[in-house]
């Protein structure tokens, strides 16, 4: 058996006074949501499943996630073509690719929540613009690449603009797609070591790059910072 302890409504935080049974429905006392417990009696973990919630539709009723592929594709597109016609990127675009490939890539999240171990098997899985699963994370890599041979024909890959968002954006997307591929050995003493090295490197990684920017020496080490900054975007890739 589990040890008691302390539970707390989900939408109010309020203490739950009433004794957790498997199966029970309750109303929280403090903002009146009412709810379903699944609770697991060996480990004490309580699923709190709100009744009767409505949910909103998705903006212009497309399916989750569409207009941020749709934003994705539109600014991934517009660096493309500024590249193919030899300008120069907006250092601004960069640093918006970066962040909205970065939660493309890392943070979107589909029926399960983030941690939670409850499914909804009523739930249909829908993919943004009615697209096959992993269609647009395709055609970015594909866009980005052939960016990246372009720059390279040209001579202008070395530039630090392009080398530091290319060097970045590799790292994300190396982690996401190495954790894709070993997905299936989560649980097992080799996963968990790896992981547990991960967490040391990137741990030490960012403490370095820290000190080199405190320390005003990132400036003369470049090349050392991008790399760093690579394995901290290879580790948030790699933790999706």
């Amino acid at each position: 058996m589990f040890e008691k302890t302390m539970y707390h409504c989900p939408g109010c935080d309020a203490i739950v006074r009433e004794e957790i049974r498997d199966g029970m429905e309750f109303a929280c006392q403090s903002c009146s949501r009412r709810y379903s417990v699944m609770l697991d009696e060996q480990s004490g973990k309580v699923g709190f499943i709100e009744l009767a919630k409505k949910e909103a539709p998705e903006p212009l009723f497309l399916p989750r996630g569409s207009i941020r592929a749709l934003v994705t594709i539109a600014l991934s597109f517009s660096c493309w073509l500024i590249i193919l016609t030899g300008k120069d990127v907006p250092g601004y675009l960069f640093s918006l690719l970066l962040t909205i490939i970065g939660y493309y890539f890392g943070f979107r999240k589909k029926i399960r929540a983030a941690e939670s171990r409850i499914f909804d098997a009523s739930a249909e899985a829908e993919e943004p613009l009615f697209l096959p699963p992993g269609v647009i994370r395709f055609f970015l890599v594909a866009g980005f690449v052939i960016s990246g041979i372009v720059l390279c024909a040209r001579g202008r890959f070395n530039e630090l603009p392009y080398l530091e968002f290319f060097i970045i954006l590799f790292g994300l997307i190396l982690g996401y797609i190495l954790a894709k591929a070993f997905s299936s050995y989560e649980g097992s003493l080799l996963y968990t070591l790896a992981n547990h090295l991960k967490g040391t490197v990137v741990l030490a990684a960012a403490f370095y790059l820290t000190y080199l920017f405190l320390s005003g020496t990132h400036a003369e080490a470049k090349y050392l910072s991008l790399v760093l900054a690579a394995v901290i975007s290879f580790y948030f890739g790699s933790r999706s």
